[in-house]
């Protein structure tokens, strides 16, 4: 994962010279970085980037991106690919990531975004199916080498809590004119997180770009037609890019797969809604090519 990660972070950094230490880049975009604090008094960063051309007085939508720790670059420097091209409209970023270590990131993105407790990846059900893992004993580890047990995970609805009522408030406090429109980025656990979102408070975020969610979660709980019933109520009007790569996992692209058949068969005339698994991609190549079509989907010109 590191490897890829430095390598994909290099490579979309030298090629639109972004920085994004609050200061004003070669290209005319500002990033400006706050902090705020959940309840329990963990520390987060935000880092928000305004487009070229920014005006106080012009409302804008924004799209809020988690894992900001390590997707910032890529996130950005597909956009201002986009943008210097002219395919898509101004758009405001907020990247959020817990301010630590990224053994600290790793540990608070599984209790963040994770909807409940562990008990398994929904990797192993055929398995378990077959009554021959009765004797296994798995031990599930992530990121830095962090433990997914009951004490780790399940924190999602305080991660929305805090997401609305204190990342949201603030930002849109500080600037007021952040509120035309607002959207989500999240890829595996955030995809995960995205989801859940959408199924229990789908006014919350209009825009979604959700890439290879981990919906394997505890035996694919969130795939189930039921859990949109909220989503099918809503009235306002969502727009959702959803990808993942075809090399991935097969819990990754059965689960995925199922999300798409429930929001196809539900045919709801308030989702705007595009399914693009690509090609030759796994859970982390897929990065460029699904953030780069995906804002191109919710922000074209």
């Amino acid at each position: 994962m590191t490897n890829i990660k430095f390598k994909i972070t290099f490579i979309i950094f030298l090629f639109v010279f972004l920085n994004v230490l609050g200061q004003n880049t070669e290209l005319g975009y500002t990033t400006e970085n706050h902090k705020v604090y959940s309840e329990d008094k963990d520390e987060y960063i935000l880092k928000i980037t305004f487009p070229r051309n920014y005006s106080s007085d012009k409302e804008y939508k924004t799209l809020y991106y988690l894992d900001a720790y390590w997707l910032t670059e890529i996130t950005l420097g597909s956009y201002t690919i986009l943008d210097l091209c002219d395919y898509v409209e101004d758009v405001v970023f907020v990247g959020i990531s817990l301010n630590g270590t990224q053994k600290e990131w790793n540990k608070q993105r599984d209790m963040d975004f994770t909807p409940s407790q562990f008990k398994n990846l929904g990797l192993l059900d055929d398995l378990k199916k077959s009554n021959l893992d009765n004797n296994i004993k798995i031990t599930v580890k992530t990121g830095s080498g962090n433990q997914l047990n009951n004490e780790s995970t399940g924190g999602a609805n305080l991660f929305l809590d805090f997401l609305e009522n204190q990342v949201i408030e603030f930002v849109e406090k500080q600037y007021p004119n952040l509120n035309k429109r607002r959207g989500l980025l999240g890829h595996s656990f955030g995809g995960l997180f995205g989801f859940y979102t959408l199924q229990n408070r789908p006014e919350l975020f209009q825009d979604l770009l959700l890439i290879s969610a981990s919906l394997s979660w505890n035996s694919s709980e969130l795939v189930v037609k039921e859990n949109f019933s909220k989503l099918k109520e809503s009235k306002s009007k969502i727009k959702l890019y959803h990808s993942y790569g075809d090399k991935e996992i097969k819990g990754i692209r059965t689960s995925n797969n199922g999300v798409n058949n429930i929001l196809t068969e539900l045919e709801l005339e308030n989702l705007n809604y595009k399914f693009e698994p690509v090609k030759n991609a796994n859970h982390h190549s897929v990065l460029s090519r699904a953030i780069y079509d995906g804002l191109l989907y919710l922000y074209k010109n």
